[in-house]
């Protein structure tokens, strides 16, 4: 008699499962003209230590927008904007390749691993080569100042020299970033090591219909 009931039951589980995994699955998302995500960005830089070029520290805050077919990167100021060269942001804000790498893969899912070659120059030393390692630990519930979240928490983890006088010593370079499907882009991104320090985070985005 409670065989019945004990297969439904075990339907029922099935059912639930599938439904969190196929909630846990990103697949590559699709952005649109008039798509466009507002972030703040906090750089620390140790003492004596200089960086030539555009630097994240020019803004305090930058938009990502859409516009035909293309993401275009502002910096503002205030009540002013201006259109930049924004790799790096493209990268904070939508993962795009370039300077952390391949920074998403899709379909993305918790326990997706993957490694990709990064440029990277420690202080005094010549620009070089290093592997990076990406994995998703999570999908959690995350806050911004524009609200919650679903998000995939990403960790990448880089062994680097320390510099001109490490002699040989190495240090684990960590960034961990939260992807939310929702949005279609990062939430947030915080870099630790003994060099320089970034972060950043969302807070306003819109997209279009």
């Amino acid at each position: 008699m409670f065989r019945p009931a004990l297969g439904l039951i075990g339907i029922l589980i099935l059912l639930l499962l599938s439904s969190s995994s196929h909630a846990q699955l990103a697949e590559t998302p699709i952005c649109k003209d008039g798509d466009w995500w507002r972030v703040k960005v906090d750089v620390v830089r140790p003492a004596g230590v200089s960086v030539s070029g555009p630097v994240l520290e020019r803004f305090p805050e930058y938009i990502v927008k859409f516009e035909s077919n293309k993401p275009k990167v502002f910096g503002v100021q205030g009540n002013e904007s201006k259109e930049i060269e924004g790799l790096t942001i493209l990268a904070l804000v939508l993962g795009r390749p370039g300077w952390l790498g391949d920074m998403l893969k899709f379909p993305m899912r918790v326990g997706l691993t993957w490694s990709d070659q990064v440029k990277f120059q420690p202080p005094g030393v010549q620009m070089r080569w290093e592997e990076a390692r990406y994995e998703v630990q999570a999908f959690e519930r995350i806050k911004t100042p524009k609200g919650e979240f679903d998000a995939f928490r990403i960790v990448m983890t880089m062994n680097v020299p320390k510099g001109t006088k490490s002699r040989g010593q190495t240090e684990v370079r960590t960034r961990t970033y939260y992807y939310a499907p929702g949005i279609k882009a990062l939430a947030s991104f915080q870099s630790s090591g003994s060099e320089s320090r970034v972060a950043s985070k969302l807070i306003d985005f819109s997209l279009a219909k």
